[in-house]
C-alpha cells in the first residue's frame, strides 16, 4: 500500500496496517460467533463469558490501533518535513486520521458491561451491531488510505468503489463459509476444551450478591 505514494514513508505504517488488520479479524471473529450462537452446538456452549472475553480483546486492540494511527500523526507534524506533509494534505477530512481510529471503539463499549444488556440475547445481539460497525469503519478507513492516491486530494465516489470490495469480499467469505460448514466448529481433542466450557457455564450460573434497601 505505500507504493501507491512512492515519494511517500512511515515508520508507523507497517505497525498500524497490522494492527488494522487484526482489529478487522476480531470483529469479524465476533460478529461470526454472534450468528453462530443461534445454532448447536454453539447455543449450547456459548456465554456471555466468552463475549465478555472477546469483547475486552477487541478493545486493546482498537486502543492499539488508534494509538499506532496518532503516533504516525503526531511524527509527521513534529517532523514538519516537506516530504511527508502533503500525504496528510491530500487526504480530505484529515481529522479523521486522529479521531477515526478511537471512534470504533466508543460502540463496543457497552457490549463489554453485560449488565448493561439484561438478557443474553441482547448482549450478543448488540455485540453483533458494534462488531459490524468496527468492520464498517475499518473499510473507510482503507478508503482513506488508498483512495487519494488516485484522486489526488479531490473526495468521491464511484461504482467501483463499492463493487470491488463486495465483489471480492463476497467471493471470499463464500469460500470460507463453505470450509466452515465442512468442518466441526468444537476441538472434542483439545485437552482444555472442558475446561473452557466450565470456564463460561461458571459465569453463568454465579449467584448475584444481593443488596438489601434500607428501611
Amino acid at each position: 500500500m505505500l507504493s501507491l505514494d512512492p515519494h511517500w514513508f512511515s515508520t508507523m505504517f507497517g505497525m498500524l496496517f497490522m494492527a488494522g488488520q487484526a482489529l478487522s479479524s476480531m470483529a469479524f471473529l465476533i460478529a461470526l460467533m454472534v450468528l453462530l450462537s443461534h445454532r448447536r452446538p454453539m447455543s449450547e456452549i456459548l456465554t456471555p463469558r466468552h463475549l465478555h472475553d472477546l469483547g475486552k480483546l477487541l478493545l486493546a486492540l482498537v486502543m492499539v490501533w488508534a494509538y499506532f494511527s496518532f503516533s504516525q500523526f503526531l511524527i509527521v507534524w513534529a517532523g514538519n518535513l516537506p516530504d511527508e506533509i502533503p500525504w496528510y494534505l491530500d487526504r480530505p477530512a484529515r481529522r479523521l486520521a486522529v479521531r477515526g481510529p478511537g471512534a470504533g471503539g466508543r460502540p463496543f463499549r457497552p457490549a463489554l458491561r453485560p449488565a448493561a444488556f439484561p438478557r443474553p440475547q441482547a448482549q450478543f445481539q448488540g455485540a453483533g451491531r458494534h462488531c459490524d460497525f468496527v468492520l464498517f469503519m475499518r473499510m473507510v478507513d482503507l478508503y482513506w488510505l488508498v483512495a487519494p492516491n488516485f484522486r489526488h486530494g479531490a473526495f468521491g465516489l464511484s461504482w467501483m468503489d463499492l463493487a470491488a470490495p463486495v465483489g471480492m469480499g463476497g467471493i471470499w467469505l463464500a469460500y470460507f463459509l463453505i470450509q466452515l460448514s465442512e468442518r466441526p466448529l468444537m476441538p472434542p481433542g483439545d485437552p482444555q476444551f472442558i475446561e473452557a466450557l466450565e470456564h463460561g457455564r461458571e459465569y453463568q450460573h454465579t449467584p448475584q450478591p444481593v443488596t438489601k434497601k434500607p428501611t
